[in-house]
């Protein structure tokens, strides 16, 4: 075999270990994708949930303040996630901190 092919014991143990800290990095990564993923769906959906209430709680309502009810709930169930996943969707990036 040619000495350029052959690797010393030492550069084979630092490439398994090198190898190896890529792979926990990935996966601690993914990992906590993941969860701040679960986070904005959850977020996402509270809000969604928030705004129709708000929005069919403003069908009883009289007065002045029941469009403000109405239009309201549909700004924060229609735009709120909205805003919510382009926030995600920024840091993600690494354009917000």
């Amino acid at each position: 075999m040619s000495t350029l092919l052959a690797l010393s014991e030492d550069r084979v143990a630092r490439e398994l270990r090198h190898h190896e800290e890529i792979r926990t990095y990935e996966q601690r990564w993914r990992r906590d994708w993941r969860r701040r993923f679960l986070w904005l769906l959850v977020r996402c959906g509270v809000l969604y949930g928030v705004g129709g209430v708000l929005a069919w709680g403003s069908m009883g309502m009289t007065g002045d303040i029941a469009p403000i009810a109405f239009w309201g709930g549909l700004l924060l169930s229609n735009a709120g996630p909205a805003a919510f996943a382009y926030a995600f969707w920024m840091r993600e990036q690494g354009l917000w901190e």
